[in-house]
């Protein structure tokens, strides 16, 4: 093996903490509302990984992209909906830094003779830099393209209209014959019959619906009125159930423009802790506690860690000392309630709650507020990859 294939397949091997190190610059330009309206840092993450890890095989193998590659070509297919192509380019460009950083730190630490040290840097910078020139001049043709679909499609000129009033332009509801001083609910709808599902929600509550579609199978929607949501409408919306396929999250009921996009930014919050392959509503009023928790998601799975510690595995003893401390939490501290619930002996609750109290080296109701919300969190966070 030559050193030039040995380091190119050790860059490859970094492509985790690249990736962190790309998402640690950019976490700063991109901008939040852009975040909390179109995507997740998950998202972005992923994005981002398999933009690099394309651009790695092809460094590794010395080839060239002769077109734009897939994972990229959606990326700006995106961006242009979203209506900003600056956060894609600076992306690139982040992304560019940080792997030129990393083939001259693996180059000047394994290479002896200036000779080669300088031929396997020129090949990396020759690669990274023609590769940059490349997806620039392949974003811009597709974006541009994309551009000019999107001057004839209304559906793109209402969505731009909603990110003006995300960054906080009021004149932008005119454009959507929108009145902004309503009472509004936001959703989010997603897979086969999405849009029908947000549809016929908004026809029970017998009020108007925006409804738009950023995304493939994706759509945004606020039911509105002048009127708060009543008693009968909030059962209306608990008791709701998608149609077989679609899902759907809802934020709180909000007044005004600022209501506009907090209860939107809800609904997203609530989209993350969906089940997923069910059919299903979820109200952020019920994952609030969950999402607000997991705003920093690492701290997030610490927290979880530090407080479960012995009973935070995966195995079926540790699950089962878990449901009963959960139920027992539920029942207000009584265990033939929780026995009840969960369908056991009373004294196998309170033989459970003991092992737990031994591992845990507490009281279980010394921490309780702290255990709880572990509990839910660790119900409700994706596995760790």
């Amino acid at each position: 093996m030559s050193e030039f294939d040995r380091l190119a397949a050790a860059l490859e091997a970094d492509l985790d903490p690249l990736v962190t190190s790309i998402l640690e610059r950019l976490h700063t330009s991109v901008p939040t509302w852009m975040v909390e309206t179109f995507f997740e840092w998950e998202e972005i993450s992923r994005f981002t990984r398999a933009s690099v890890r394309t651009q790695l095989s092809g460094f590794r193998r010395g080839v060239l992209p002769e077109h734009c590659p897939e994972v990229d070509a959606a990326g700006v297919q995106t961006a242009a909906k979203v209506g900003d192509l600056k956060v894609l380019l600076n992306g690139y460009r982040v992304c560019q830094m940080s792997l030129w950083e990393r083939w001259l730190d693996l180059v000047e630490a394994s290479a002896n003779e200036t000779q080669e040290r300088q031929e396997l840097l020129k090949r990396g910078s020759e690669y990274f830099f023609r590769y940059a020139g490349l997806l620039s001049d392949y974003v811009a043709d597709i974006y541009q393209r994309e551009l000019e679909q999107a001057v004839r499609n209304g559906e793109q000129r209402r969505l731009h209209a909603i990110r003006d009033l995300f960054e906080g332009d009021p004149q932008a509801a005119s454009q959507l014959d929108l009145d902004l001083e309503q009472h509004h609910l936001g959703l989010l709808a997603w897979g086969p019959g999405g849009d029908t599902a947000a549809r016929d929600l908004a026809t029970r509550l017998a009020r108007p619906l925006l409804l738009v579609a950023p995304l493939e199978r994706t759509w945004w929607g606020w039911i509105s009125g002048r009127q708060p949501f009543e008693p009968g409408e909030l059962r209306a919306i608990e008791t709701f159930e998608p149609a077989a396929g679609a899902g759907l999250a809802v934020g709180l009921q909000e007044f005004g423009a600022r209501g506009f996009r907090a209860t939107h930014r809800q609904a997203q919050r609530a989209r993350m802790f969906a089940p997923s392959g069910t059919s299903t509503l979820t109200r952020y009023a019920d994952v609030a506690v969950e999402a607000i928790a997991s705003e920093n998601e690492e701290e997030a799975r610490r927290f979880v860690e530090r407080e479960l510690g012995a009973i935070g595995d995966d195995s079926a003893t540790s699950l089962r000392i878990r449901e009963t401390i959960a139920a027992y939490f539920a029942a207000g501290h009584n265990a033939a309630s929780a026995a009840a619930t969960l369908g056991v002996h009373e004294q196998t609750v309170a033989n459970r709650l003991r092992t737990a109290e031994e591992r845990l080296g507490h009281p279980i109701g010394a921490r309780r507020v702290e255990l709880e919300l572990a509990l839910r969190l660790r119900a409700s966070l994706r596995p760790d990859e």
